[in-house]
């Protein structure tokens, strides 16, 4: 009897891999694991009393994954003939459920033993705690007196596997910026509560999320920080302090850098080098997006140093992480960091072709208020702009472009901010904005018989702000109106690019699509059943 287990594991990692490999050892069966883009499968042949056991304990030895999307269990009647994937050699991974369940084990030698580790997972091979330069046996007593220290407001500096860090109780969340949660089950207490979130910070992956900060917290401790990035312990010398702070009712740590001032020093004596990566990533409609990782195939690192510009490197990711080279695929690269642009890929054309020109912005206010003067009835609307807000147009005039970076549609929106007088970003005032729908800023494309030859019409958009202000539309209202505008101006262009080439995918990458609610509106306003690609384990611009 051949039984299949097949978990849907969309990364290349060898995560899971290992894991599995790790796992079956236990038991009297043969057995084949294979790997594709998406999944990860498991075969086992065995008597059906070893597949029963298996079954009911695969679940208690598997960790939670940011990759791991589900599992499906199917019988078939052979084994497949391809050669099973090997495990690697070390893993490079936090602790495993194995692992943890030997330091938490009264009986087991390795109780209270913050260096235990397997092919699953790593950590200081060989370590010996130092404790201000003392040596100490990693033991509960070792944690005890840890959780201690802390609980009387001292400050310890610790040596992880992911960096030497000085960790305090929390005082104060708006000198915070990072925080260790020492208690997941006390999270809310903190934040609110995003169950995808923080199933994601008990992950193996044990990454760094942003929460937004509760009302009642912030009420009570008096706190004006909105954010907070969060993360739980990664290791086990994390792990077993934060099971000694459960005493204290201590549920978050204040995270500084090594260099912050510290009462004692935990040091770890060791000739190996570790260094885990703490990936930051984020969740939208469903969808993960990484923000920073080292935890990717440096193989993507090739891919995207041969291309000079950002937006093609980025894109080119995309197309290889979810081998997309025979597709014909439409890419929007909307960034903070990097020029924008649109561009569309196919096999049919030999590769990359541009959907407009590169987004272009005036040299000063005073040529941009020109060019509106000298368009259709833009002359009126100046002159009426002029006398209702003389206030705004004269402090306009005093932007200064140079400051501007990027030829980026968030260039084009720090510039109507000065127009505007608006006393927040755009971005920041749309992420308070409590409507679905904002006024319809005009975004539009000067057209052109060559693709590549049409142009943004950037006048068009700051006239039709500028008389929504006229007309007494609100600061954050009309805000929102520019990142739902551009919403809908990205799936415009989707639908007249797929008539001019039939488009099979569309891929969606750069930080702007971070903003939780920009990503939401660009995929409710592509209202065809177009497949939207991300990066999966690439971050989402470099």
């Amino acid at each position: 009897m051949v039984l299949k287990f097949k978990f849907k594991y969309k990364a290349s990692t060898k995560t899971y891999v290992n894991i599995l490999h790790s796992f079956i050892e236990n038991y009297e069966c043969e057995y084949k694991i294979l790997q594709d883009l998406d999944h990860i499968y498991l075969l086992v042949e065995a008597k059906e009393e070893t597949l029963e056991d298996l079954s009911n304990n695969l679940s208690n030895f598997l960790p939670m994954s940011i990759y791991y999307e589900g599992l499906e269990v199917d019988v078939v009647k052979t084994m497949p003939k391809l050669e099973s994937v090997k495990a690697e050699a070390q893993s490079f991974n936090s602790f495993c459920p194995s692992c943890l369940q030997a330091v938490e084990d009264e009986k087991s030698v390795n109780y209270y033993n913050a260096f235990k580790f397997c092919k699953a997972c790593k950590t200081f091979e060989d370590g010996i705690f130092l404790l201000d330069k003392k040596e100490v046996t990693s033991s509960k007593e070792l944690f005890e007196n840890l959780a201690s220290f802390i609980n009387e407001n001292k400050r310890i500096k610790i040596k992880t596997i992911s960096s030497t860090f000085v960790f305090q109780k929390l005082h104060s969340l708006d000198e915070s910026k990072t925080i260790l949660c020492t208690n997941l089950k006390n999270i809310s207490s903190l934040v609110v509560e995003e169950k995808q979130s923080i199933v994601a910070l008990a992950s193996i992956e044990k990454p760094l999320i942003t929460f937004k900060v509760n009302e009642i917290y912030k009420m009570k401790e008096k706190v004006s920080k909105e954010f907070i990035d969060i993360r739980v312990a990664n290791d086990l010398t994390l792990y077993l302090l934060s099971k000694e702070l459960e005493k204290y009712k201590i549920d978050f740590l204040q995270i500084e850098d090594e260099n912050s001032s510290y009462d004692y020093f935990l040091d770890v004596k060791t000739d190996d080098i570790v260094n885990i990566d703490v990936p930051k990533i984020m969740y939208c409609e469903n969808r993960k997006f990484i923000l920073s990782s080292n935890c990717y195939s440096k193989n993507l690192d090739v891919v995207y140093n041969r291309f000079e510009e950002k937006n093609k490197a980025q894109f080119m990711t995309v197309l290889s992480e979810n081998m997309l080279f025979d597709k014909a695929i439409l890419n929007f690269y909307i960034s903070n960091k990097y020029d924008d642009r649109f561009t569309f890929y196919s096999e049919e054309l030999n590769g990359f072709v541009d959907t407009s020109k590169k987004i272009t912005l005036p040299k000063n206010m005073n040529e941009l208020y020109k060019q509106i003067s000298e368009s259709k009835s833009g002359d009126r609307l100046l002159e009426n702009y002029k006398q209702k807000f003389p206030k705004e147009y004269e402090n306009s005039l005093l932007f200064d472009f140079t400051l501007i970076k990027t030829n980026s549609f968030l260039s084009y929106f720090k510039v109507a901010k000065a127009i505007l007088g608006f006393e927040n970003s755009i971005l920041s005032n749309a992420l308070n904005c409590h409507l679905e729908k904002g006024p319809r800023v005009d975004f539009k494309i000067i057209e052109n018989e060559k693709l590549f030859l049409r142009e943004f019409d950037y006048v068009s958009m700051f006239k039709s702000a500028m008389s929504f202000k006229l007309a007494g539309i609100d600061e954050v209202t009309l805000s929102l109106g520019f990142i739902d505008s551009l919403a809908s101006f990205i799936a415009s262009e989707v639908d007249k690019i797929n008539d001019l080439y039939k488009v099979e995918g569309i891929s969606l990458c750069g930080d702007m699509f971070t903003y939780d609610i920009f990503t939401k509106l660009v995929l409710k306003n592509i209202t065809n059943n177009y497949k939207i690609y991300f990066n999966r384990e690439f971050v989402i611009d470099k």
